[in-house]
């Protein structure tokens, strides 16, 4: 071929297709054959924009997203069944196809194509076969609001990327002008380009664009003042030294998000070609800083499609050598992945989020992880603060540590109350053979919080075998723990409840406790509603004395309150009756009375005692 003068320019163009057998040679379709497609795919269009307005006035409704785009999918599924691909050319207005337009509107952001236009989408194609998650996919993307915080590092680009479509390919074109080349002739000429593929996209032929490789024996076409295109970029002279700064500060404003999804395709490509050794070294540590590149800008769903694309590739034909070197990348990523520094680095930024963005993908992430990831990943979790986070680390951990119940055991014994709290909700979520037994450790916990809430879940658990541990805690050197398991005997058998609670409120030493724990035991004891409680709180009331009336009215009082506190009915019962057979110290007639009104509002609700009246 005719050497041709290099023209100063640099062209990006990438895309997502697969070259196949070459087929026949380039034919141009007749207008009778192109009106009905444009006519379908009109169709298509309008439909499409229902669904769009469908979805928007019931976004919370998603369980009905892909009802609402059943019929543009069936439309377009059919029209797919009929010409096998649906060839987009992306203009500023709109969509066209075969040079009619299909769908136009003004240039803005509510315009479905001008969005991808923006962003360097030039060729948008639908595949025969396309299923109904990936067109719902597409819609909400059309959907997305770029310009909001959520989306400030993407572009329709690393949208579509992220998609992972399979039946859904585009071409995306990028062109600098340097040089004394206008930025206007190089967009001509990469029109050229454009034009060219778009061509060989809608003529009759089986022939498709391979990735980003294209030759000028692959063109063959008239492009003036081009060298090459083969790979991505067409190079020329030496810019100025003014334009390179330009251009510089345009590279720099570019966020580094977007370059991200694109640098990953080439890196998957490069993949699948022949490696030499250093080459495939140089992939290994490239890959790693992919990850640490991805973790800066807190995008774990890139790193988890990596992981998801490197699979894939070992599942396809590669030239002999590269399957081992993928398996090599893909150990020594997950490796990296669990390393302390970059399982600390995860844990700061679900710490520092204002709200865990992408929850799913950083589960995701953290689950990937292998065993020996277990303790970098409690060391950091010491650290959190926001509960949230340790959740989602917690949760992690119970599925890295199903046969590691022990480490989380030992730290059961730390004096940071999180910690232990996380490694209670670990084994809970583990659910050892003993775990009650397990949990009954902390009751000796220094930390009275600790020893409460263990106290709490044991007798949640309502099993006949936490009945002793229980009355431990009925000796701890806490108030508020014996309170507590007090409370808590009523959960089990209500004879021995009542058993235990009697022998507790008549032991000589009991009228020393504090009047509030006093009044909680009496709570207790009538909360049984047993005839043996009842009876002693009847012989109690009923009790005189010569010498101690004061003590033995303040002992009535407190019983009283724990009455009320009870919220039983055989205490109202009691009360009310003797009240009628009249009690002898007036100020616990007068707690009498407060006492069973406040009981028949717990029983009845409020004002029940005014209604009644």
């Amino acid at each position: 071929m005719e050497q041709k003068k290099v023209d100063p320019k640099n062209v990006y163009i990438s895309g997502t297709s697969k070259m196949q057998p070459p087929g026949k040679v380039n034919e141009e379709l007749k207008d009778e054959e192109i009106a009905p497609q444009v006519s379908a795919a009109k169709d298509v269009f309008n439909e499409m924009q229902k669904s769009l307005k469908q979805i928007a006035l019931y976004r919370h409704n998603t369980g009905q997203y892909g009802e609402y785009c059943d019929r543009t999918y069936k439309l377009l599924a059919g029209f797919l069944e009929q010409y096998e691909n649906l060839p987009l050319r992306v203009e500023q207005l709109g969509f066209k196809l075969h040079g009619e337009w299909v769908y136009q509107e003004d240039a803005s952001e509510m315009n479905l194509a001008h969005k991808f236009y923006r962003d360097g989408v030039r060729i948008l194609v639908f595949r025969r076969g396309l299923p109904a998650e990936e067109l719902l996919n597409f819609i909400l993307i059309l959907m997305t609001n770029i310009r909001s915080r959520e989306y400030q590092y993407e572009d329709m680009v690393s949208l579509l990327w992220k998609g992972e479509f399979q039946c859904l390919e585009y071409v995306v074109v990028d062109s600098v002008s340097v040089g004394g080349e206008s930025e206007e002739q190089a967009r001509a000429e990469v029109d050229k380009i454009v034009n060219y593929l778009y061509k060989k996209l809608t003529s009759a032929t089986k022939d498709t664009l391979s990735f980003a490789r294209i030759s000028l024996e692959d063109l063959d076409i008239e492009l003036e003042d081009v060298e090459q295109a083969k790979g991505l970029v067409i190079k020329g002279m030496t810019a100025t030294d003014e334009l390179k700064e330009r251009v510089q500060k345009e590279l720099e404003e570019e966020d580094e998000n977007r370059v991200l999804p694109k640098l990953v395709l080439i890196l998957f490509k490069v993949l699948e070609d022949e490696l030499d050794q250093d080459l495939g070294q140089a992939l290994g540590e490239l890959f790693v800083q992919l990850l640490d590149s991805f973790l800066i800008h807190e995008d774990f769903q890139g790193i988890n499609q990596m992981l998801r694309k490197l699979a894939a590739l070992e599942r396809k034909s590669l030239p002999q050598g590269n399957l081992a070197r993928v398996q090599q990348i893909e150990r020594e990523f997950f490796q990296r992945m669990g390393e302390a520094e970059r399982i600390a680095q995860v844990a700061k930024i679900l710490d520092g989020m204002a709200e865990i963005k992408d929850p799913q993908n950083v589960l995701l992430y953290l689950s990937r992880l292998e065993e020996q990831s277990i303790v970098p990943m409690l060391q950091a979790l010491e650290g959190m603060e926001r509960q949230e986070a340790r959740r989602m680390f917690c949760d992690a951990l119970a599925v890295l540590g199903k046969e590691q119940i022990e480490v989380f055991v030992r730290r059961l014994e730390s004096t940071k109350a999180n910690l232990v709290r996380d490694m209670m909700y670990l084994i809970d979520k583990l659910n050892p053979p003993d775990k009650l037994k397990i949990v009954a450790k902390l009751l000796d916990h220094p930390n009275l919080a600790i020893r409460l809430e263990a106290l709490q879940t044991l007798s949640a658990s309502g099993a006949d075998s936490v009945r002793p541990y229980v009355l431990k805690a009925l000796g701890d050197g806490d108030m508020q723990m014996r309170v507590t398991a007090a409370r808590m005997l009523t959960h089990f058998d209500l004879s021995t409840a009542t058993k235990t609670l009697l022998a507790m409120v008549q032991h000589p030493d009991f009228g020393k406790k504090e009047p509030n724990e006093q009044t909680a035991f009496f709570a207790a004891l009538a909360s049984t509603n047993t005839q043996e409680a009842m009876e002693y709180f009847v012989g109690e009331l009923r009790a005189t004395s010569v010498i101690s009336r004061k003590k033995l009215a303040e002992h009535k009082r407190l019983m009283v309150n724990g009455l009320a506190l009870s919220g039983s009915i055989a205490a109202y019962k009691l009360l009310k009756s003797e009240l009628e057979a009249g009690i002898k110290e007036e100020d616990v007639a007068q707690a009498a009375e407060r006492a069973c009104a406040k009981l028949r509002d717990k029983l009845l609700g409020a004002g029940a005692g005014e209604a009644k009246g």
